[in-house]
């Protein structure tokens, strides 16, 4: 899937993601929304952050949301 953020184009698959945190911890904090890889809940920012080695301000929730959803991902939705 092609998307742009901060002004770049990123070619980005489901794929992509899955290797890229499989050796990646969820990273602890405030987050609302989660998706899950391998049994664990990783934040949707970090996600996309990680990903694309792009700092978590270049972007933004709703953004990340809508990505990972249009790559097949279930997002978790953290009710506190």
């Amino acid at each position: 899937m092609r998307v742009t953020l901060s002004g770049t184009v990123f070619n980005i698959t489901r794929k992509d993601i899955e290797k890229k945190l499989r050796d990646i911890e969820p990273e602890e904090g405030r987050a609302k929304y989660f998706i899950d890889i391998g049994g664990k809940n990783y934040p949707i920012k970090q996600t996309l952050s990680k990903t694309l080695n792009l700092p978590g301000v270049a972007f933004s929730s709703h953004q990340a949301f809508a990505i990972l959803q249009k790559l097949g991902f279930k997002i978790i939705e953290k009710i506190s």
